[in-house]
């Protein structure tokens, strides 16, 4: 959250815009009303771009953690089953696994966290609000904030689908995902962690492989699918009311359609939606459900992702089903 927080803060604009507006008061009439007009224009657009980037980009981080955290979890206990069987046939040691055991498999998951998801917050979440940034402004570049225009749930709905298919490239039809430019590292950062453990080094090669496989890319589409989904239904719809007996006349002469001023939907959309992402942190339930990822964490996640989507989804099943085998 923090990491996409930092690529789409829109706290600069916000202060100009109230600068602005005790400008105004004073120069309103004046040579310069024009221009400070065309720049609080510039700024709500920037607030308008800024705000659907920072929405589209959560779902596809939440998405992709949520599944790469899946693939890693049952590989390590996979490996940990198949070592387990092995010492048991061949009468080694006792059924269960030593303290020693038990410590390497903590500190090499330890390790392939950190790798991971250094990258993913460090380089690929900064590359992905960047993509989404630029979808994002090619779609709404003909939408103006301050110049009263009026848009449809439909009309918000299509934004994303379109911003979707210019970062899932889905119209491309192809068999991987088109996000793991996003979680791989380039073959140079690849390299330099050639240092690892054995163990490490196994976790980290297989996740990468995942991936990059047809089925991470059918579970991850219809996470996603499932995902926009909800977001439309019990986040920005909410900003579009049932209409009462006066608002139906007036849908009749807008083609049926219940419209809101943009500007009304940029400045409630985030904090409309952001409770279909995020719920407070059950101690409890967080340590019951990962047993704090492998007992590693003293502490829930800062969020639940993806609540939403059921635990035996086949897709995601599928997915956690090869990664344990």
């Amino acid at each position: 959250k923090k990491a996409i927080i930092k690529e789409t803060d829109i706290t600069a604009e916000m202060e100009e815009l109230k600068s602005i507006r005790a400008q105004k008061k004073e120069t309103w009439g004046g040579e310069q009303s024009g221009n400070i007009r065309l720049r609080e224009g510039e700024l709500w657009n920037s607030i308008k771009n800024k705000s659907i980037t920072r929405l589209v980009t959560t779902i596809y981080a939440h998405t992709i953690v949520f599944l790469v955290l899946t693939v890693q979890v049952n590989l390590l206990g996979g490996r940990l089953l198949r070592e387990e069987q092995q010492e048991e046939s061949q009468e080694e040691q006792a059924s269960s696994p030593s303290s020693d055991g038990s410590d390497r498999y903590r500190s090499s998951h330890k390790t392939v966290l950190a790798k991971t998801y250094h990258h993913v917050f460090s380089t690929g979440i900064p590359a992905l609000v960047e993509a989404v940034g630029k979808a994002t402004d090619d779609v709404l570049q003909n939408w103006d904030v301050l110049g009263g225009d009026d848009v449809s749930l439909d009309d918000v709905s299509s934004w994303m689908e379109t911003v979707r298919d210019s970062i899932e490239k889905r119209q491309q039809k192809g068999i991987s995902s088109a996000l793991v430019q996003f979680i791989i590292p380039d073959g140079a950062e690849q390299s330099s962690e050639e240092s690892m453990d054995e163990l490490a080094r196994y976790i980290l090669d297989e996740t990468y492989d995942l991936l990059e496989s047809p089925t991470y890319a059918h579970a991850e589409r219809m996470c996603l699918n499932i995902t926009f989904t909800h977001l439309r239904v019990d986040g920005y719809a909410k900003l579009f009311p049932p209409p009462t007996i006066n608002d139906m006349r007036e849908e009749e002469e807008n083609d049926g359609e219940e419209r809101k001023p943009l500007a009304k939907v940029i400045t409630h959309l985030q904090k409309q939606t952001v409770a279909t992402f995020y719920k407070p942190p059950s101690h409890e339930e967080e340590m019951k459900d990962w047993e704090g990822v492998f007992r590693m964490m003293e502490e829930p996640l800062p969020s639940a992702p993806n609540v939403y989507i059921p635990k035996f989804f086949d897709a995601v099943t599928e997915l956690s089903d090869i990664s344990f085998n």
